[in-house]
């Protein structure tokens, strides 16, 4: 198969499931609160007996777990993305390095997640899930920086996957373009290239 076609195949999905990891971790977060606000009436009950807060106060822990848990998995499987691609950008963009250390830089971005960002983030998260760390103004300062870092590194990620994606995808183009009319050259590149 085309090494053009696997890269934009595998850019374009890492990019739509990173948008993708993203906007259900901020929906997970706001499901505490729709069920709050209208529960199942099998958990009325639960309601009651425990008290509305100390049940929102589980049902919002519950959801970050589920994100921190997606998180991680996630990430790590944009190290085994940026692990394969690498190479396979490599040869896509005839062993040009700027490419080659575009992928590179995305799995700089992946690695920092997994290993520092998403701990200290799990662990200062569960630190404000609860009193005394919920309501605690420097604990909760801590976590929404580690959440912006987050969030700019993710943005980043995926500015430079569509930096990457739209480069890997027009080279060939490129490619044809300046080889002209040239029918000798223009076979090499299709030859070469398939």
């Amino acid at each position: 198969m085309h090494a053009t076609r696997i890269v934009t195949f595998l850019l374009g999905g890492w990019i739509f499931c990173t948008l993708a990891v993203d906007a259900a971790a901020y929906l997970n977060l706001q499901l505490p609160e729709r069920v709050m606000a209208n529960p199942p009436p099998q958990a009325r009950k639960l309601f009651t007996d425990y008290g509305p807060q100390e049940m929102a106060l589980l049902l919002r822990h519950f959801a970050a777990e589920g994100n921190r848990y997606f998180f991680g998995r996630w990430e790590l499987t944009e190290i085994l993305l940026g692990v394969v691609l690498i190479p396979l950008v490599f040869l896509a963009t005839d062993r040009k390095p700027v490419p080659a250390l575009l992928a590179g830089f995305m799995l700089l971005i992946a690695l920092f997640q997994y290993f520092a960002l998403t701990p200290e983030l799990a662990y200062r998260g569960r630190e404000a899930d609860f009193p005394p760390g919920r309501g605690n103004f420097r604990t909760e300062e801590r976590v929404w920086l580690l959440d912006e870092v987050y969030i700019g590194m993710e943005a980043a990620l995926v500015l430079v996957g569509g930096v990457l994606t739209f480069y890997v995808a027009s080279y060939k183009s490129r490619r044809r373009l300046r080889a002209g009319e040239d029918p000798a050259l223009l076979e090499e590149i299709t030859r070469r290239r398939d």
